[in-house]
């Protein structure tokens, strides 16, 4: 599996990707996004996420600049992190509906903006094919391919029959393509180990499929730590697409967090 997100090393691991004051369209686009394997997320806070920007600036946000009375706030709103040391490395794109001539001039050559000018009412199909093309400039990906989220150990948990009896454990990271798992106590495979109808339970939802064992260390405070791959052809389009919404509703509610905290 891929190493977790949220690390320093951006170029290894992307960037966070987010929509500030998104318009309907968006929500649409962004799915589509997170099934391209960006790592997606929405707002409707500037001023939280500007404060977050200070933890972590190595962000790319597209601002709705239709939002508000005064489109002239969002001139100001970047400038102000762009000019704060802390927040300087932080990219930015636009999205409207107005496609206005003198305003993507501003924002493209004035304010010098990373992701582009894009009028969203070309539809989500046109608008998600446009940001796909604008995130993979700004190397958005990095060299990681896929997402994975961290999951709280309550919200999921796996179960597996076996001739030796069936086997049990809960999720600590997971991906579209694999995981990291704890196994109950005494129960951990050895890798090479194939695992068939190893159903997952990510917060209610179902998802039947097969895996392998590849590899597992001790991890402190956990104990023994194995990384499973799943099987591709035991992954279908309806699987991989219930894998790729709990990751993104968990990657959302626990930025929601960092964001109120921030």
């Amino acid at each position: 599996m891929d190493a977790p997100t949220g690390s320093s090393d951006h170029s290894a691991f992307g960037k966070k990707v987010f929509f500030l004051n998104p318009p309907a369209v968006i929500g649409e686009v962004a799915n589509a996004l997170a099934e391209a394997e960006f790592e997606v997320y929405t707002t409707r806070d500037h001023a939280k996420l500007a404060r977050y920007l200070k933890k972590d600036p190595s962000c790319l946000t597209f601002v709705n600049i239709d939002e508000g009375d005064d489109e002239h706030q969002w001139r100001s709103w970047i400038r102000s992190i762009r000019d704060d040391e802390a927040t300087r490395l932080a990219a930015f794109g636009v999205i409207t509906m107005l496609n206005d001539e003198q305003k993507r001039n501003y924002y493209m050559m004035e304010l010098g903006i990373e992701g582009g000018f894009i009028v969203v009412k070309i539809g989500a199909a046109k608008t998600t094919s446009i940001l796909i093309k604008m995130l993979e400039a700004n190397e958005a990906r990095g060299r990681r391919r896929y997402v994975r989220a961290a999951c709280p150990p309550d919200a999921t948990d796996f179960s597996c029959a076996t001739e030796a009896g069936t086997l049990r454990g809960w999720i600590k990271d997971l991906s579209s393509v694999g995981m990291s798992a704890v196994f109950s106590a005494g129960t951990t495979p050895v890798p090479g180990t194939r695992l068939k109808d190893l159903q997952l339970n990510l917060r209610g939802v179902r998802v039947i499929l097969n895996g392998v064992v590849v590899g597992s260390h001790d991890a402190s405070g956990i104990g023994m730590l194995s990384v499973v791959m799943f099987e591709p052809a035991s992954v279908n389009d309806d699987k991989r697409e219930k894998l790729r919404a709990y990751i993104r509703k968990t990657l959302q509610a626990t930025m929601d967090k960092a964001l109120a905290l921030a």
